[in-house]
């Protein structure tokens, strides 16, 4: 599924750039949705691709199925990009099935790689990424591999976290300016300052297993992946 606004960026020095959303989206939330829209507007974003993961393979094997968190992640870009238009965000959002279709488990690094050689060596790429994943960066698959393909760009530390283990090996590529990350391909890691996001999608599980009301869910859940839900009867 793929929406497309006219971009408004024509600086010639920046290069096409796309950005991955990876994640399992069990279920996909609002911080989701703020993450996406925040890196869009300060990477000025071409393309924006919303990943869910086919087997997440530090996840339990009692993950929601994935036709159900691909249904929950369609229903998501499609208040995403209702978002888009409301702030006026010119990116194009698509969803990714290629870690689904993919057999065996989902390594960000095989993604980044088959992302790579989609869009070529002059495009710049950018996974995006909140505080919990970059803390468990080092426990990912080739994890120091990443930006030999990608950029990374993280949201803010929560003010209870203490410096991740990663920054001493990515020291030399650390960054806070976005507009690096738009003139080469890949090898920065931009520690963003201007979003926190303490939604967590396990927390989110626990409560909707105690079925609450859909006040207490309105902060957290989109109305739409909400409804989708309820009618399939996920998280009972």
């Amino acid at each position: 599924k793929t929406k497309r606004l006219v971009s408004a960026v024509n600086d010639p020095r920046k290069l096409k750039s796309v950005g991955i959303l990876g994640g399992t989206f069990d279920p996909p939330h609002w911080g989701h949705l703020r993450l996406a829209e925040h890196f869009c507007k300060i990477l000025h974003l071409d393309h924006i691709i919303w990943m869910p993961a086919g087997q997440p393979w530090q996840k339990p094997e009692t993950i929601t199925p994935a036709k159900h968190r691909l249904a929950m992640s369609e229903y998501a870009i499609e208040t995403l990009h209702d978002l888009f238009v409301d702030h006026h965000i010119y990116t194009k959002i698509e969803i990714s099935t290629l870690e689904m279709a993919r057999s065996g488990p989902s390594y960000a690094i095989d993604t980044a790689q088959e992302i790579r050689a989609l869009y070529g060596k002059q495009t710049s790429i950018t996974w995006l990424m909140g505080w919990d994943s970059w803390e468990n960066l080092h426990t990912w698959k080739d994890w120091e591999k990443l930006t030999e393909q990608v950029h990374l760009a993280v949201t803010s530390r929560p003010s209870n976290s203490s410096k991740a283990f990663v920054e001493e090996h990515f020291s030399k590529h650390i960054t806070t300016d976005p507009a690096l990350l738009q003139l080469i391909p890949h090898g920065k890691v931009l520690l963003d300052q201007g979003l926190q996001n303490n939604l967590s999608s396990t927390r989110l599980r626990e409560l909707l297993i105690n079925q609450p009301s859909a006040d207490e869910l309105a902060d957290a859940i989109l109305p739409l992946v909400l409804e989708c839900i309820h009618n399939q009867g996920l998280y009972r």
